[in-house]
């Protein structure tokens, strides 16, 4: 577990997700599903304690940000299942409303990247973010990464057509 300090003031800890953290990254997924506008899926998985299980049994790493002992953020890096992609990582980050623009995407990605340097054979990141999440992008910006490619209009949300944007850091 590390410990950062948010914008507020407010500790800030992170540390990696366990099976008992299943219900409550549920809700905190559901909850940013039902604002339509930073992930994809329409609800969450409800299964997480497994899901737990299978990034850690693929030693990838999903990990949780907790205030005043509530998890407010989450995020996983998945390593590639398969041997031609085994050296990527998958990166997928929520936060819950209210909680952004706090340093809490900031100290979750720092702990990554700090995790990522200690793994044999991972050599790059790679995301997908719809291009109007202009928090999210500058986020990653600021930790290297880049656009490697757009799907144009690869999602309809409330009407308008949205581009998705693959980004990606390479770690050597």
């Amino acid at each position: 577990m590390k410990q950062y300090l948010s914008k507020d003031g407010r500790s800030i800890s992170i540390r990696e997700a366990n099976e008992e953290d299943g219900k409550q990254i549920e809700s905190l997924v559901n909850s940013v599903a039902s604002e339509k506008i930073y992930i994809v899926s329409d609800h969450s998985r409800k299964d997480w304690d497994v899901a737990i299980k299978e990034i850690k049994s693929r030693k990838s790493l999903i990990i949780v940000a907790q205030i005043d002992g509530r998890i407010v953020g989450m995020a996983h890096l998945a390593k590639g299942r398969f041997k031609k992609n085994r050296h990527v990582g998958f990166l997928g980050i929520s936060i819950l409303k209210g909680y952004r623009r706090m340093g809490i995407g900031t100290a979750m990605m720092e702990y990554m990247i700090d995790w990522t340097k200690q793994q044999e054979g991972l050599e790059k990141i790679s995301l997908t973010v719809f291009s109007t999440n202009k928090i999210a992008i500058d986020l990653y910006s600021k930790f290297g990464f880049k656009i490697e490619g757009v799907n144009k209009k690869q999602y309809r949300i409330e009407g308008k057509y949205i581009d998705d944007l693959l980004m990606a850091k390479f770690l050597n």
